[in-house]
């Protein structure tokens, strides 16, 4: 494969990535589908797609024909196995024969086929989200430099992928907080304003209870009201 041919697929990637984007709103079928492209643009058989947890452990959020009780109970810390090591690195790699590797040597590979693999670290602005895999050509062939290539452009639009996912997952808290937040504004402002409208209503009663008895003493002749407004009665001196 020429520079021009290689040009040209990344170009075809980027613009089934944009479609993704646009039609997807799920971290996890972006995830999918990314994970789909990669292994369609490298002709294999297996892939997945492993996220860092809250414990810095590395589990697997999408994965293509690997045992599914395998991918529920995955976990590795940084540094462990594979891509662990991948991880740590922070560093991609394509590896034609991990037997001959003396980056792994040692790990065992008993799921796959093939000794060739591809995997690239996940990483977004310094940080590490995860590891991109990709296992066993179909045709038994090692995995080639502009596969390599593709899988690393896919690897950064995970990343791309993942930190708009959490920045919105971010928003989306947010405005579940500022909506709890102006409905308790709105109860308080409602409980105020009942309670001034029972208060006022408790003050009148007796108000008009006062009222009503000294009209009726007035009009019984037995209560003589000074003439004068109460408020001047005030200022005079007995």
């Amino acid at each position: 494969m020429g520079d021009l041919d290689l040009h040209n697929r990344k170009f075809l990637l980027f613009q089934e990535i944009a479609r993704a984007f646009v039609s997807m709103d799920s971290i996890n079928s972006i995830a999918n589908h990314l994970l789909d492209l990669a292994i369609s643009h490298t002709d294999a058989e297996k892939g997945s797609l492993m996220l860092i947890n809250e414990k810095g452990e590395l589990y697997i959020l999408a994965s293509r024909d690997i045992d599914i009780s395998f991918v529920r109970n995955y976990k590795a810390n940084i540094g462990e196995g594979i891509a662990g090591i991948v991880a740590k690195n922070r560093s991609a790699v394509l590896v034609e024969d991990v037997e001959k590797d003396p980056r792994f040597k040692g790990l065992k590979r008993d799921r796959y086929k093939t000794r060739s693999f591809i995997s690239c670290p996940v990483i977004s602005r310094k940080k590490l989200l995860g590891v991109l895999n990709i296992n066993d050509k179909k045709d038994k062939a090692p995995f080639t430099e502009e596969e390599f290539e593709l899988i690393k452009v896919i690897a950064d639009q995970v990343a791309i992928a993942l930190e708009n996912a959490f920045l919105m997952n971010q928003l989306k808290s947010k405005a579940v907080e500022l909506e709890e937040v102006n409905r308790k504004l709105i109860d308080m402002d409602i409980a105020k304003t009942e309670f001034l409208t029972r208060i006022s209503h408790e003050v009148r009663t007796p108000l008009n209870s006062i009222k009503g008895a000294i009209y009726y003493l007035q009009k019984s002749g037995t209560l003589e009201i000074p003439a004068f407004p109460m408020k001047c009665a005030l200022h005079l001196t007995p």
